[in-house]
């Protein structure tokens, strides 16, 4: 085996050595070539495409430009459409408020006339008490009770539902007080009902009262300036539950509570009393004489009394004749209303003159025995158009209207 100098040895070890430097000088070359050429490719696509790059990014910014204004666009819709809603739904609440209080005002115009009519049928109850002690006063309806000391008033009450409604949405306060708006539609209408009611009971009471003494009840039944005329047609009942219109309902009203008020008046003003509380010891009609023993019209009532015992008026009027007459003897007699007069004969003496007005209950004179008498009495006569009735008519009406046995 052949073996190397150290010479040759060194000389293989430079010659290895210079080798790999030439391949990491080609290994270098070609890195920097690629790199080169990738640079030269790059930078010719970047010259001959940056166009397209370009248009490319701004289509994609104008799409994502046009997506978000599609959104605002979106959103602004949908708001115009809330706020359209919210002024749609505030118009509708104005009109509902507007509607409410022209409605309320309705109904205050409608209380007052309810109040008034009120008052109205209470003035007609007050005409209707006789003034005098004689006759009892009509019972012509329950005194109200007081209300409770710790009962709220209504306008407390009025503020209490008021604040409760305060923190309701609109459409609720709205809806509830349409609902107490009608209950006070319902009270309205209720309380002319039962004044009508009311008053046309009174109103036939007061007719039969003038029909029981023997007096015409056209004029009662007859509004002022209305001709009377045939009436009349099929009767068909009314249900009980059918409403009927609050104006037609206070005119009907007020025309009964004007007949009511005439014939109270001309109730008022009957000789319904009694001229002493005493009995009564001769009719009215046919009897026999006291002197003559022979039948005779008796044109009154002869009531126990002795001498000098007060003789009152049985209703209101005026003194028409206070002297003698024949044999009447000491006489008073007294005019009152639709042709109806009093007499009070055979008095011992006069409490009145003529041209007096008085009341029922007072004291027109004193019993005696004056004129043709057998004995201290009270003569009393009711007349109609200067005719004798029978005074038992007015007396047992006055005991009806008034409660008096």
């Amino acid at each position: 085996m052949r073996r190397l100098s150290p010479p040759n040895l060194q000389l293989r070890s430079e010659a290895s050595h210079a080798g790999v430097s030439r391949r990491h000088l080609q290994v270098g070359a070609i890195v920097v070539f690629v790199a080169v050429l990738a640079w030269a490719g790059a930078a010719t696509w970047m010259l001959f495409f940056r166009d397209a790059v370009v248009a490319g990014l701004i289509v994609r910014q104008q799409r994502i430009t046009l997506a978000y204004e599609d959104q605002l666009a979106a959103l602004r819709r949908q708001l115009d459409l809330v706020a359209s809603r919210q002024y749609l739904e505030q118009e509708r609440v104005e009109a509902r408020v507007a509607q409410v209080l022209e409605r309320q005002e309705e109904l205050e115009r409608r209380q007052s006339l309810v109040d008034a009519l009120q008052r109205q049928a209470s003035g007609i109850e007050a005409v209707g008490r006789p003034a005098g002690g004689i006759a009892a006063p009509v019972a012509a309806g329950t005194t109200r009770p007081s209300p409770p000391a710790n009962r709220p008033s209504r306008g407390e009450a009025a503020r209490d539902r008021l604040g409760a409604l305060r923190y309701l949405p609109a459409p609720e306060r709205l809806a509830r007080t349409d609902q107490a708006l009608e209950r006070l539609t319902h009270r309205q209408t209720s309380a002319l009902s039962g004044m009508l009611a009311s008053s046309q009971r009174r109103l036939d009471r007061y007719v039969d009262i003038v029909a029981s003494v023997g007096l015409p009840t056209g004029p009662l039944t007859r509004l002022p300036g209305k001709a009377a005329g045939g009436v009349g047609g099929p009767y068909v009942p009314v249900q009980a539950d059918a409403p009927m219109h609050f104006g037609s309902l206070a005119d009907t009203l007020k025309g009964s509570l004007t007949l009511a008020a005439r014939a109270a008046g001309v109730v008022a003003a009957l000789p319904l009393g009694r001229p002493a509380e005493t009995e009564e010891t001769s009719p009215f009609g046919v009897r026999l004489d006291p002197f003559l023993r022979a039948p005779a019209l008796h044109t009154g009532l002869d009531f126990r009394a002795s001498y000098g015992a007060p003789v009152r008026a049985t209703g209101p009027g005026t003194v028409v004749f206070a002297g003698y007459s024949g044999g009447y003897g000491n006489m008073v007699e007294i005019e009152h209303v639709s042709g109806v007069m009093t007499r009070y004969a055979h008095l011992s003496g006069f409490a009145v003159t003529e041209g007096d007005t008085i009341a029922a209950g007072d004291v027109v004179g004193r019993a005696g025995s004056t004129g043709r008498s057998t004995g201290p009495h009270i003569h009393y006569e009711t007349r109609i158009g200067g005719d004798p009735v029978d005074p038992q008519r007015f007396i047992a009406a006055g005991a009806r209207l008034y409660g008096r046995r």
